[in-house]
């Protein structure tokens, strides 16, 4: 049987070109941001918001370089993960190229006939994870046998590649006076108060695993990186900046816990909007760095794929 892997994600704007579409795509998902308005003005509303918000961010991505890394980092760990498991890996993106119902039909055109389906969202959301595997089963299902990672939020790897970043900070922090944030993608709050969704709850054992081998520092979850005209989860990451100061702490040491890997998000909200924040309020900053192509960070790919595998032979 011919088995291959599939990484899938939402993507990201390579260049400034991209940057439009890309948004519109994401606004009109309405799984993801449902805007409480009828569904045939979903798409018009994402239409007026892209078209308003792409000129307010395009700066933003300038002063990263001109656009995001991540499609190019995700291609990267795909490539690493293929050497790893020797199957062919495919990546699919739900909101830029390369646009998951694209490689789709690659995969189909291969005459793969089972795909193992790993987003790069560790912890599960129907908003981040459940979409990319909800448009998976939607274009794939009835031709290919899907197995699916759904999440894997406590993977040793995983933890391992958070612990040894944090470390390498942490050892020149003095605990007491140092305060260890893990700043994870917001959410829109209905998905927790209606949804139930459990991304909090993943989200939650990830930075406890982690923090066990930290037991001197303090910790503290914040959520980043809100968009549109709705309620999002809190505290805020920039609110818990703020108030850290206020708590007395000298440091603030964030790790971008829901990210595997740097974008816009990281190098720009975290690197240059949050920092200034802590910078004008007297408390120094210092972000982890996220090693995309870490050996631990493609082993916790690897296992997972592996971990399906060994469920089948059982």
């Amino acid at each position: 049987m011919k088995e291959a892997i599939l990484l899938t994600y939402m993507g990201a704007p390579s260049n400034l070109n991209e940057i439009k579409p890309f948004l519109f795509r994401l606004f009109s998902d309405r799984d993801l941001i449902n805007f409480g308005v009828p569904y045939f003005l979903q798409k018009p509303l994402a239409y007026v918001i892209s078209t308003f918000r792409t000129p307010k961010v395009k700066p933003q991505y300038e002063a990263i370089g001109g656009g995001s890394p991540l499609v190019k980092y995700s291609l990267e760990q795909a490539s690493l993960l293929e050497k790893e498991t020797g199957l062919k890996v495919f990546t699919g993106m739900l909101y830029s190229e390369p646009l998951l119902e694209k490689v789709t039909k690659e995969i189909e055109n291969s005459n793969v006939e089972k795909l193992y389906v790993l987003t790069l969202y560790p912890q599960y959301s129907k908003a981040t994870a459940g979409a990319c595997i909800r448009d998976v089963k939607k274009l794939l299902e009835e031709k290919v046998e899907l197995k699916i990672v759904k999440s894997w939020c406590r993977n040793e790897s995983y933890i391992k590649w958070i612990r040894e970043a944090l470390k390498k900070v942490l050892d020149k922090s003095e605990p007491r006076n140092t305060a260890v944030l893990f700043s994870a993608h917001s959410l829109p709050e209905y998905f927790i108060k209606e949804l139930k969704d459990v991304y909090i709850d993943e989200v939650n054992d990830t930075v406890n695993l982690v923090m066990n081998a930290f037991p001197k520092y303090k910790w503290f979850i914040s959520y980043q990186s809100k968009v549109g005209p709705i309620k999002w989860l809190e505290p805020s990451t920039e609110e818990t900046i703020k108030n850290l100061k206020d708590k007395g702490f000298k440091k603030v040491v964030v790790f971008p816990v829901s990210f595997v890997s740097e974008h816009i998000e990281t190098l720009y909200e975290l690197d240059v909007e949050y920092k200034k924040l802590a910078e004008e309020i007297g408390l120094e900053f210092e972000r982890v760095k996220l090693d995309h192509k870490s050996p631990l960070l493609i082993d916790a790919l690897k296992s997972e794929i592996e971990k399906l595998r060994l469920s089948e032979e059982k």
